[in-house]
């Protein structure tokens, strides 16, 4: 085995173990927990929502609270976190910003309603948010490795979520009000 691909599986395992200590990451450090709470109860809702009825698309409103989440998110951070390094406090600012321009933009519909709805999802808000204060409170390093596990665990939960949504009746067609 060369040097190249010994170097890649030990990556390749670190990236495993990292996407691994996202999901496991709630039950494992509890001071985390009212961090993650709102995020984990606001995706699950959600998603557990749009799957039940799967004819009703996200509305403007609601992708104008889910950007919000971002800032709100942000903000969280920075009062809870004393000792940001300087990474850390690009990504909480860049998450505050990204909130504040994509509220912006929902709010006032300047950009189309498929971008705003994709952009706003709450799949892509909750994960992303999620992923973030994971990534912050646990002290793991901005590097390639991490950003590479939080985008496994971003495909993975919206994969798994996909997935219950299929099995999820939909209480839409099923009634008939004639």
């Amino acid at each position: 085995m060369t040097r190249k691909m010994a170097s890649n599986q030990v990556i390749t395992q670190e990236v495993l173990n990292r996407t691994e200590y996202f999901f496991r990451v709630p039950f494992e450090n509890q001071q985390i927990l009212p961090t993650l709470l709102p995020l984990i109860a606001g995706a699950v809702i959600m998603e557990l929502y749009f799957g039940k009825h799967k004819q009703e698309a996200l509305g403007w409103n609601t992708s104008v609270g889910n950007a919000a989440l971002w800032m709100t998110t942000g903000v969280s951070l920075l009062i809870s976190e004393s000792s940001l390094t300087q990474p850390e406090l690009y990504a909480v600012y860049g998450l505050i910003g990204l909130g504040a321009v994509v509220t912006f933009l929902d709010f006032f519909h300047i950009w189309s309603s498929t971008v705003a709805f994709v952009v706003s999802s709450s799949a892509m808000v909750y994960t992303l948010a999620y992923t973030l204060v994971v990534t912050i409170k646990s002290g793991f390093p901005a590097d390639q490795v991490t950003l590479k596990a939080a985008v496994l665990f971003f495909v993975s939960v919206n994969l798994i979520f996909k997935i219950i949504q299929g099995f999820e009746t939909d209480e839409d067609s099923s009634m008939d009000f004639s």
